[in-house]
Formats: structure tokens, C-alpha cells, sequence
């Protein structure tokens, strides 16, 4: 069987279709590795907010300490931060 030339018009619609696909590939391959590098970025950000969530309850709980101290040293009261005062509940 003999073979026949395209006609050039042929020859260019399927390159220009086979560079429309390499180009598809190429952006869906930079998505992928962006959506990878988002992926791990957010990993690392979900640890960091947990980190802060527990370190967020050991500091309430802290505060709570202090409070009960302060309470059974002073009694019930009003503290001004500012000038270190206490002010005795009436």
C-alpha cells in the first residue's frame, strides 16, 4: 500500500492540536504540584493552630490558678493591672 501525503493544512491542524495537549499537560502538571505545596503548607499551618490551641488551654488553665490564688489571698475584689491595686467587692 502506497502512502499519501497530507495536505499541509492537515499536518498543521494536528500539531497545533498536539501543542494545545503538551500545553494541557504542562498546566495540569503545575496545578498538581501546586496543590501539593498548598497541601503541605496546610498541614503545617493545622499544626501550628493546634500547637496554639493547647498552649491556648494550658494558659487558661494557668489563669485559672492564679485567680484562685489571688481570691483566697485578697478575697473578692476588682484588680487594676495599671497600678497594681486591689479594690475590695463592697
Amino acid at each position: 500500500m502506497a502512502t499519501k501525503k497530507l495536505d499541509k493544512e492537515h499536518v498543521e491542524s494536528i500539531q497545533a492540536l498536539r501543542s494545545k495537549f503538551a500545553q494541557n499537560a504542562s498546566t495540569l502538571g503545575s496545578l498538581a504540584i501546586e496543590e501539593h505545596v498548598l497541601n503541605s503548607q496546610l498541614k503545617q499551618i493545622e499544626t501550628i493552630k493546634e500547637e496554639q490551641l493547647q498552649l491556648f488551654e494550658t494558659l487558661r488553665g494557668e489563669e485559672s490558678e492564679l485567680m484562685a490564688s489571688l481570691k483566697e489571698r485578697y478575697g473578692e475584689g476588682e484588680i487594676n493591672i495599671q497600678d497594681g491595686t486591689f479594690t475590695p467587692a463592697e
